[in-house]
């Protein structure tokens, strides 16, 4: 499989969302008409300032589904749905739900049918995608709804790891071979957080503010959020909680969750910049039209006039919310050389320098790193260090059943699989290679092919 396969792919499925969005418009002309007569509109409306409580959860049944490329937020839009019924917020605590999407106005939970295992990481291992393909209904409620419902909740009381990381350093077998464990559940890569980031962002950039620091609300917001997801009433006969975070949001995870939550164990798992990104390159490089075209006409001179709120998709997904990086990453002099690549080189920089920032910090408990080359060269040792950490002893039986998980394709079931990836060509040229080196001389890291190890790193050769 070459890019330009991936290319064509990525063509034909913006084709058939085209097709997917006009049919939604027509949807959702028929459908405002019939609940605003049906009463439904009504009842949605006292929902969204504070009223009915009780009720304010609306089940829809999905006929249909379509987006664009394989990372793309869930939303509404993303369902061909219609009106079952009105229910209790609780009524997401079920063990089949799971929190999809969250945004400043609303929360999305995904629906499955009651024998789907939606958080089985073997057959899906990317939560986000398990939604997608799963949901024969989405639960929608208001976000103070949601927030009334975690503080009801409270934090988890089981123990809690969470894997932070840039991505393609081991995170999905890890997560895997932890589940594999007894008593040990894990949840992998869900998009709740991500969407809540994606969401804030897009509403500064539509006030024209580039000052994306969290607010009080964007907190109380993310806090709910990893509290519903992790303090159902079901997941506390899980002795650990192990959730393997999106990459693009270890960014802000890495202070966010440690401040929020300092009951969590915390890791930072990573891999040298030349790897990690060649390696991610290859795995996604010609699926995302969006991020092509974004970041066209954000370099554009005359189109970037035209659209001054058009930003690098690539980058608004890739980067944090420091001022200071992400003036300079959007100012017109960096913008135009935002590319795929350079939108990974962007990622792996930004998670390494906010994990050193949280390492030198000294006011935050240890966040261990983890590198992907000592688990390479020394597999035994790194498991062990993995697994002293979070207090599992990892004995004869439990060593030899991660070794039978790692053994095999963490992510056979997906576009990620080893047999995909191989047939996908890649060469780095030089010049992009030298703008990579631009990039991580701003934040201070190493140049590409340099050896480069983080403070902490608890593994070793």
């Amino acid at each position: 499989m070459t890019q330009s396969h991936g290319s064509w792919t990525a063509y034909k499925n913006c084709l058939l969302y085209c097709i997917h969005r006009l049919l939604y418009a027509l949807l959702l002309i028929f459908q405002r008409v019939y609940w605003k007569i049906a009463g439904i509109q009504s009842h949605l409306d006292g929902c969204k300032v504070g009223k009915k409580y009780e009720s304010s959860a609306q089940l829809l049944r999905v006929w249909s589904r379509s987006k664009p490329t394989f990372l793309t937020i869930l939303y509404q839009r993303h369902f061909l749905s219609t009106h079952v019924k009105f229910v209790h917020p609780e009524y997401s605590l079920q063990k089949h739900i799971t929190l999809m999407t969250v945004t400043d106005k609303e929360a999305i939970f995904c629906v499955p049918s009651l024998e789907t295992n939606i958080l089985n990481v073997k057959k899906w291992p990317f939560l986000f995608h398990a939604e997608y393909e799963t949901a024969e209904y989405i639960l929608v409620m208001p976000i103070q709804s949601l927030i009334k419902l975690a503080s009801v909740l409270g934090d988890p009381t089981g123990k809690v790891i969470w894997i932070h990381h840039p991505g393609r350093c081991g995170s999905t077998a890890m997560a895997q071979a932890c589940n594999a464990l007894p008593n040990v559940l894990t949840i992998s890569e869900p998009h709740n957080i991500f969407s809540l980031d994606q969401s804030f962002k897009y509403k500064r950039l539509r006030n024209g503010s580039l000052d994306w620091e969290p607010t009080e609300e964007y907190l109380k917001i993310y806090q709910s959020t990893v509290r519903v997801m992790l303090s159902k009433p079901y997941l506390t006969s899980a002795e650990i909680m192990v959730v393997k975070a999106a990459p693009m949001t270890s960014k802000f995870d890495l202070s966010l969750i440690v401040e929020l939550f300092p009951k969590f164990i915390n890791v930072f798992m990573y891999r040298e910049m030349r790897e990690q990104v060649t390696s991610l390159y290859r795995t996604v490089s010609g699926f995302n039209i969006q991020r092509d075209v974004t970041a066209f006409i954000a370099s554009s001179t005359i189109l970037s006039h035209l659209f001054p709120k058009v930003k690098p998709l690539a980058t608004l997904q890739n980067c944090c919310n420091d001022k200071k990086h992400v003036e300079w990453l959007l100012d017109k002099s960096s913008v135009h050389n935002h590319t795929e690549f350079i939108a990974f080189v962007i990622s792996w920089c930004e998670s390494c320098s906010h994990y050193i920032k949280l390492f030198e910090g000294l006011t935050h408990p240890n966040v261990p790193a983890f590198k992907y080359e000592h688990w390479q060269s020394n597999p035994d040792k790194y498991l062990e260090t993995f697994f002293k950490l979070a207090d599992l002893e990892l004995t004869n039986e439990r060593l030899q059943i991660v070794k039978n998980v790692l053994n095999e394709d963490s992510q056979k079931n997906s576009m990620f699989s080893r047999e995909k990836v191989k047939q996908r060509g890649v060469e780095i040229p030089k010049d992009m290679i030298h703008v990579a080196n631009s990039y991580s001389k701003f934040y201070h890291l190493p140049e590409w092919g340099d050896s480069f190890t983080l403070p902490n790193t608890v593994t070793s050769p």
